[in-house]
């Protein structure tokens, strides 16, 4: 971003180790920022921690289910922190699902509710003397509606209603924004990719699957001075699937 005006900044980031989130934090590092790195994946984080050794980032193992952690979570919170970017979460099919309202209750719980409960925890955490940001990730399924995917689905759009209503509230002091992903070349999408990509392929007019970078600069864009006026807007990072 040329002047690093993101240095020195605090971000806490949940889904540090996935895909977007891997880019992400190579981008905010590049920057100078300040990192909280969240994720259930202990193995992925501690690589992830070993490779940014040398920059300001914390590491946390966090299940969202244990209410100690949480609490720990928190304390590790030194500093007033300027952002908070919502990468977690889980895509589970329950089309031929036996159980499908487990799988309805992992859907909200792990996309939807910490969401909210880590906006609500958070909030005393923000930086007063900056304008903070919260960047949320819906889906290309909340703008479609994906038929083998209602749970999931379900969730993003719930994810949508967190934006525009933070948005309202807390605005102008923090900026809340979202993104909804196509089809993006991770490990969440690839039992998808896999048994219809061809198909898929056809109906995104660039012709070619998303890359997590692509996602991760659309975050550091939501970030910076750059979108100081963009608030409770959810930006679609498609390939144009959805042009409306």
């Amino acid at each position: 971003m040329g002047k690093k005006e993101l240095a020195s900044k605090n971000y806490v980031i949940t889904g540090a180790s996935g895909g977007i989130g891997t880019e992400l934090v190579e981008l905010l590092v590049e920057e100078g920022a300040n990192l909280i790195l969240i994720d259930s994946d202990n193995t992925s984080l501690k690589i992830l921690g070993e490779k940014y050794a040398d920059n300001k980032i914390t590491c946390f193992n966090y299940n969202f289910e244990n209410k100690k952690d949480y609490t720990e979570l928190l304390l590790s919170i030194k500093k007033p922190i300027n952002g908070f970017i919502h990468l977690a979460g889980i895509l589970e099919a329950d089309q031929d699902a036996l159980d499908k309202n487990t799988i309805w209750e992992r859907a909200i719980q792990h996309n939807l509710t910490n969401g909210y409960n880590l906006i609500e925890a958070l909030l005393p955490k923000f930086d007063k003397t900056d304008i903070g940001r919260i960047v949320l990730i819906s889906s290309l399924a909340y703008r479609r509606g994906a038929f083998d995917h209602i749970p999931y689905t379900a969730s993003k759009g719930g994810i949508t209603g967190l934006v525009r209503a933070y948005s309202r509230k807390l605005a102008p002091n923090i900026l809340v924004n979202g993104l909804a992903p196509g089809i993006i070349n991770t490990k969440m999408p690839k039992d998808i990719i896999k048994e219809r990509g061809d198909d898929l392929l056809k109906q995104i007019p660039q012709k070619r699957f998303g890359q997590p970078v692509e996602v991760a600069t659309v975050i550091v864009f939501l970030l910076s001075i750059a979108s100081s006026y963009i608030n409770g807007q959810i930006i679609n990072v498609d390939g144009g699937i959805i042009n409306s």
